[in-house]
C-alpha cells in the first residue's frame, strides 16, 4: 500500500510540473529576410499603413538589385521609407525612399508616382543604375575595392540593368515649413575628396557629407548650379 501511495504521489507531481506543449504568436516586423545571416530591409511609413502584403511586394521587388549584396557584406543596413502626400492638389503623392549602408559610402534613391507599387517599381530601376555606378568605382579600386573578397567581387558583378526610364526630381513638400527629410552620412570611415565626388551619383540630391582622410574635418561637395564641383571645408 505504502509502495502504490509512493507511486501516485509521484505521477501527481510529474503531472503537476509538466506543461503542455504551446506556440508563441508574435506580430510580422516590418523587415525580412529570406536568407540567412542576411541584412533586412526595415520597412517603415508616413500617412500609409504598411501592410504584410506592401512589406513583401518590397522585399520581392529589392530582391533582383540588391540581394547577393545583402549576403555578401557589400550593404551594412536597408532601410526603405514610403510616404503619403495627403494634399489632394499633388499629382505623385506616393513615395518611396531607399537608403542603403553599404561599405565605402551611402546609396539613398527617391522615386514618386500616383501609386506606391508603381513607385517601388520605378526605384528598383533607379537604384540599379547608382549600384552599377558604386560597382563600376569599386572595381577600378574606390571605396576599398581592391581588397574586395571573391564573394563581394561575384555579387557586385552580378548587377545589371533593365530599364534605362527613370526620373530625376527630388520630392519636396512646399506646405511644410518643418524639417521633413533627414539625410545620414558615414561620417566613421575617412574617404578622399574624390571618392566623396563619385558618391554624388549615387544619391538624388546635390549634395555629400563625408570626414576627408587627410584631414581628419568633415567636408561637403555639391554640385554647382553653374556647373562642376564645389568643396565646403572648415575655415583654417
Amino acid at each position: 500500500m505504502r509502495l502504490t501511495l509512493i507511486a501516485l504521489q509521484a505521477l501527481a507531481v510529474s503531472g503537476f510540473v509538466m506543461q503542455p506543449a504551446s506556440r508563441t504568436l508574435s506580430h510580422r516586423p516590418l523587415s525580412m529576410s529570406t536568407v540567412e545571416n542576411t541584412v533586412p530591409i526595415t520597412v517603415t511609413g508616413d500617412n500609409i499603413e504598411v501592410t504584410d502584403s506592401l512589406v513583401d511586394y518590397v522585399n520581392t521587388k529589392l530582391e533582383r538589385p540588391l540581394g547577393k549584396l545583402r549576403s555578401n557584406g557589400v550593404i551594412k543596413d536597408c532601410t526603405v521609407h514610403l510616404i503619403v502626400n495627403k494634399n489632394p492638389k499633388v499629382e505623385n503623392a506616393h513615395r518611396i525612399e531607399v537608403n542603403l549602408s553599404m561599405v565605402g559610402t551611402t546609396v539613398h534613391s527617391g522615386v514618386e508616382s500616383p501609386n506606391m507599387y508603381t513607385s517601388i517599381d520605378n526605384v528598383v530601376e533607379r537604384l540599379s543604375r547608382k549600384l552599377i555606378k558604386y560597382k563600376e568605382r569599386r572595381l577600378q579600386g574606390w571605396h576599398g575595392g581592391k581588397s574586395m573578397s571573391e564573394d563581394m567581387f561575384e555579387a557586385l558583378d552580378s548587377l545589371e540593368v533593365e530599364s534605362e526610364e527613370a526620373a530625376e526630381d527630388e520630392f519636396t513638400d512646399p506646405e511644410a515649413p518643418e524639417v521633413t527629410k533627414v539625410r545620414s552620412f558615414d561620417l566613421s570611415n575617412p574617404i578622399s575628396m574624390e571618392e566623396a565626388i563619385f558618391a554624388l551619383d549615387y544619391v538624388d540630391h546635390d549634395f555629400y557629407v563625408y570626414r576627408d582622410d587627410k584631414s581628419n574635418e568633415v567636408n561637403v561637395v555639391y554640385k554647382r548650379n553653374a556647373g562642376g564641383i564645389g568643396l565646403v571645408e572648415p575655415e583654417q
